[in-house]
């Protein structure tokens, strides 16, 4: 784990298994880009836009008053730690200002392309590649499949009315339900990177399910 440092308490550490994640998305782009470094743009917009998105859930959680958080940049994305216990919609919030920071670099990246005459031919490149990867990032993550930020939103939305232990089982058959429908198109269309990537949530929503029906809910 790399330790980059904190901003306002809140620390940021990086996997090893970022680096794979960029790794892929640069070998992967290497072919259909104009030249190598044009390839390598990936990687500054990978991380800011991972770690943008994160730093928004560690805004809210503070502004919220639950304290500082750990955000770890991982071969998935990111994830944003905090030892809270919080009420359901502020809980809602925090999980839905991710996809909206996402959707947020998108328009700046696109208005600063579409409206400014940019010089610097590198710049120019990244722009409409960092605001069409956010506005993708943003659309993956709304989806509304656990651990993603759609799912939480979803969960702690039937919070609000429903009973948790119903919430999660809502929340998980319509993760998996969901998770099985995107894999099948996305091998369709032969896609398989993000079909994987859906499997890893549907078999984690899975264990999560299967565990619930041998050990119960906590608190039953």
């Amino acid at each position: 784990m790399l330790h980059l440092g904190s901003i306002r308490g809140t620390s940021i550490d990086v996997d090893f298994t970022f680096f794979v994640l960029i790794g892929f998305f640069v070998l992967s782009n290497y072919s259909v880009e104009p030249t190598p470094a044009h390839a390598l743009l990936w990687i500054p917009i990978l991380f800011l836009s991972v770690l943008i998105h994160e730093l928004a859930h560690a805004a809210a959680i503070g502004l919220f008053g639950y304290g500082e958080s750990q955000i770890v940049l991982g071969g998935m994305g990111g994830v944003t730690m905090n030892a809270r216990r919080a009420e359901s919609w502020h809980d809602m919030i925090i999980s839905g200002v991710g996809p909206l920071s996402s959707y947020a670099i998108y328009w700046v990246a696109l208005l600063v392309y579409n409206r400014y005459d940019v010089h610097d031919p590198m710049l120019a490149a990244l722009l409409p590649r960092l605001s069409w990867a956010n506005l993708l990032w943003a659309k993956f993550n709304i989806l509304p499949i656990p651990p993603l930020d759609g799912g939480s939103v979803l969960r702690n939305f039937l919070n609000l009315f429903l009973k948790d232990k119903t919430s999660f089982v809502i929340t998980t058959w319509v993760g998996m339900l969901t998770a099985a429908g995107l894999i099948l198109y996305f091998l369709l269309q032969r896609n398989f990177f993000l079909a994987m990537m859906i499997a890893w949530f549907l078999i984690s929503n899975w264990q999560k399910w299967e565990y619930f029906r041998e050990h119960g809910y906590p608190g039953d």
